[in-house]
């Protein structure tokens, strides 16, 4: 039998449930599946039946293949071909399936439709489903009422639940009213059955921490240990998050401190939270230390952890240091990105150093590090940078060809560029060059100043060129004007 071709199936008389599953799995094309699981019923319509999980795979593979109505309708033959409910688990997964296809309120339909059309009563699972969706994709006022709605339907809520509403009050676009909300549902939980774990505690914590309430969130962390429920890497990698993003570093330290003394083992995300909090506090070479540390402990930096550090040391006119982190980078294996290029362009840029920073642009465009619609204003930044530090340091040749190079790549050029461009080439290539940029600003839509005109008038006045200075005055007064 060759995989796939459904409608040439032979099945054998002896056909199981976990023969067509097999199949169901095995098979690449979901459709193809489909017809795999139809022909077993069609060839024995009434010597052969699917069980729960042949249903509940089959629903699973069409819905991550986008096929959603199609998932639901498998589940909808369950109980007319079994007598009784899909799993509910099966249905849960379909809901979920529905939220990464972006589809909140169709898995809101079908969760209505459950009782009648799957004879399925929803429980706490299905609802925890669903309210995770709903707070995804924003419908917050659709996920309250949801879940004031589980207790009328005799549902009680679970811890997860309850974890679940608390996320959707502590959000970043969330209030502090959105926090003091967590903080009531979370108080609420005790007494109705459902303490709150680790989650729930991590969850309000990060909430206060997002608004700056760091003195709120170390006394939950205190609470935790009083309720024996134990604080995680993530408690303390939140707190120490919120503390740095506060400018408490000397207290994150102490918090740091804190929980290697407990035994919890600080990871990749709590390094880096101090390590990019440090930098920003100007203390970049502790930072430095850190990451040592972080080394010795086998936990390895990632791209972030790099970048922050590399910023700070930039910031702080530490390029040397900058660079040797750049080198530790690369032994790792990692590869610097466009915003990591930008930071050391313009430390090397504000430090003097443009040719240096010309040669990690060329270093950036030849390892195919290209635009897109999130990174191109960084592009031009950064080209535009190189452009203007090189005028600055003289060098009009390695400018001319930066600019060109930009112009190849569709990289736009800003205002400020050109005129520094003028300038450079009124002095050091020839006044008909800079006038030329002038031409080529006025191509691009873009008005030189009073300034930039004054640039080549000069340029040509001083050479005695009368009759090309009278032209571009003229031409002056036509734009400016």
């Amino acid at each position: 039998m060759a995989r796939g071709q459904a409608s040439a199936i032979r099945w054998t008389k002896e056909i199981t449930n976990a023969q067509v599953l097999r199949l169901i799995r095995e098979e690449s094309d979901v459709r193809k599946a489909l017809l795999i699981f139809d022909s077993a019923t069609a060839e024995y319509p009434s010597g052969f039946r699917h069980d729960a999980a042949t249903f509940a795979i089959m629903s699973a593979r069409l819905a991550a293949a986008g096929l959603l109505p199609t998932a639901f309708s498998v589940l909808a033959r369950v109980p007319a071909e079994l007598g009784h409910p899909p799993p509910e688990s099966a249905f849960a997964a379909l809901i979920r399936a529905h939220g990464r296809a972006r589809r909140p309120l169709d898995a809101l339909r079908i969760f209505h439709d459950a009782p009648r059309l799957l004879l399925l009563r929803p429980s706490n699972r299905s609802y925890t489903a669903l309210l995770a969706v709903l707070i995804a994709h924003n419908r917050l006022d659709l996920a309250s009422r949801l879940f004031a709605g589980m207790r009328e339907a005799g549902v009680p809520p679970s811890v997860a639940s309850y974890n679940v509403l608390l996320k959707a009050h502590c959000t970043d676009a969330g209030s502090g009213a959105d926090v003091d909300r967590a903080l009531r549902v979370f108080r609420r939980m005790p007494d109705r059955g459902c303490p709150p774990d680790s989650c729930s505690y991590n969850t309000v914590i990060d909430g206060l921490c997002k608004h700056g309430r760091i003195g709120e969130a170390k006394q939950l962390l205190e609470e935790m240990s009083d309720k024996d429920c134990l604080p995680t890497v993530v408690t303390y990698t939140t707190l120490i998050h919120g503390m740095c993003r506060s400018g408490l570093l000397d207290e994150a330290m102490e918090m740091f401190d804190e929980m290697t003394k407990r035994g919890i083992q600080p990871n990749v995300y709590t390094y880096s939270s101090l390590v990019d909090g440090l930098c920003k506090g100007g203390r970049s070479l502790k930072a430095v230390a850190l990451l040592d540390r972080m080394v010795s402990e086998r936990c390895q930096p990632n791209a972030i952890t790099y970048s922050a550090l590399i910023n700070g040391l930039c910031k702080e006119g530490r390029l040397g240091e900058a660079l040797e982190i750049l080198d530790r980078m690369r032994l790792q294996g990692k590869k610097p990105d466009v915003g990591l290029y930008g930071k050391l362009i313009d430390g090397l840029c504000e430090s003097g150093r443009a040719q240096e920073a010309a040669n990690y642009l060329d270093e950036m465009v030849l390892s195919g590090i290209t635009p897109n619609r999130v990174t191109w204003n960084l592009h031009v930044r950064i080209n535009n940078t190189v452009v203007v530090g090189l005028c600055a340091a003289g060098d009009s040749g390695r400018a001319l060809r930066v600019h060109q190079s930009m112009k190849s790549r569709g990289i736009s050029t800003e205002p400020e560029t050109f005129s520094r461009l003028v300038d450079c080439y009124s002095k050091k290539a020839g006044v008909h060059k800079a006038a030329r940029v002038v031409s080529e600003m006025l191509l691009e839509g873009c008005v030189p100043t009073r300034e930039t005109w004054g640039v080549v008038i000069g340029g040509y006045w001083e050479r005695r060129q009368v009759r090309e200075a009278a032209e571009v005055f003229l031409d002056g007064l036509l734009v400016v004007v």
